[in-house]
């Protein structure tokens, strides 16, 4: 688990390098904020990259039962963990494509 305070490309990229996996992401299952008025979702680039997110990452086995809250909070899925060390991202219609982090690196000129 991980909070993806730096992005969320970035910190399930440190989650998997940690783990020695990567994984697939559906695009449509990202979770996105609504902001102005009228009230607009925000980019897919925004919610993958963007920061100071106040929302934790995290990984299960599969087939384990997950609640659809924890504390009152939902829940997403939005991908699962796969063996090769890449990670994609994966839109409707089969196109898929390699998910780079682009979010905040910590030490990094």
């Amino acid at each position: 688990m991980i909070d993806i305070s730096d992005g969320l490309s970035t910190d399930l990229a440190h989650i998997c390098e940690e783990s020695g996996v990567g994984a697939e992401v559906e695009a449509e299952a990202v979770p996105r904020a609504s902001v102005g008025k009228p009230a607009r979702e925000v980019d897919l680039q925004v919610a993958l990259h963007g920061g100071e997110d106040y929302e934790l990452l995290f990984t299960a086995p599969s087939g384990k039962r997950i609640p659809s809250r924890i504390a009152g909070v939902p829940i997403t899925r939005i991908g699962n963990i796969v063996r090769r060390r890449k990670i994609l991202l994966m839109r409707r219609g089969g196109t898929r494509c390699e998910l780079r982090p682009e979010g905040w690196e910590h030490f990094k000129r």
